[in-house]
């Protein structure tokens, strides 16, 4: 055994453990493609109910103006599938259909002008603390929202069987597609489970979806890879603008 390299590994690893801020990917090399960022609530936060997924709007009104102001351009579906000539293409998601995407995050898109998608878990649609369908044709109606599939019922697919993933995917995007009155051609796996499943990623686009974002993180390449599951990189609540430019270059704030 290389006591050499046991010893340092120690080191390292007990390092990372008392100073995590060691943990941030400063020293990995930047990373050129498109970044989709991955968030989930849009709201305040308090130090008595700290939320990772949660990203308060003054943060978010921050990272956008961060990304306008370093030359990197918020794509729609539409663009990701013609692989526009853009530069510097990036991709604001948001998983689960919280009500605090109409109240808080709506009004930052038609401020400043910028696409987003929101995956929708279909069966909790207009109850408690999820978008109304109302407020999701409003924001659709505006062209700054475009809807994709976060299931019906937000079970882990690889514990379902066969006819129960087909059902997760089906019944969310004719729910999606009744009531959108459009194709719906986005799907984000829940937990991230199924992105690289043998088993469940090929349902995803006999269920006719064109694309399938992870929860893996992650620069992708482009023009979009369609025979690629979409990486997604995860700002957090309570990070700073330097983390969120390690997002942007690195995929990943922390390792």
């Amino acid at each position: 055994m290389n006591w050499t390299i046991l010893t340092a590994a120690v080191i390292l690893i007990t390092l990372f453990l008392v100073f995590p801020n060691l943990r941030k990917t400063w020293y990995l090399p930047k990373r050129k493609g498109f970044v989709a960022f991955m968030y989930h609530h849009v709201a305040p936060q308090t130090p008595e109910k700290f939320d990772a997924f949660t990203v308060e709007p003054e943060m978010l009104e921050k990272h956008i103006l961060f990304l306008k102001e370093k030359g990197y351009t918020p794509i729609s579906l539409k663009e990701l599938q013609s692989g526009a000539a853009v530069s510097n293409p990036v991709m604001l998601t948001f998983d689960d259909g919280y009500a605090d995407a109409y109240n808080n995050l709506f009004p930052l898109l038609k401020k400043h002008n910028v696409p987003a998608v929101i995956f929708l878990i279909t069966d909790k649609m207009g109850t408690d603390g999820y978008l109304t369908w109302e407020q999701i044709a409003e924001m659709k109606n505006s062209g700054l929202a475009e809807f994709g599939s976060h299931t019906a019922s937000h079970r882990r697919l690889r514990s379902l069987s066969d006819e129960e993933i087909v059902q997760e995917l089906v019944k969310s995007k004719q729910a999606l597609e009744e009531k959108l009155g459009e194709p719906v051609t986005a799907f984000c796996y829940p937990f991230g489970a199924g992105g690289f499943d043998k088993r469940v990623r090929p349902q995803v686009f006999k269920a006719g979806y064109l694309f399938d974002f992870s929860t893996k993180k992650g620069v992708n390449p482009w023009p979009w890879n369609p025979k690629k599951t979409i990486l997604r990189a995860f700002p957090r609540g309570g990070e700073t603008l330097f983390d969120y430019n390690l997002q942007v270059t690195r995929g990943q704030s922390k390792l």
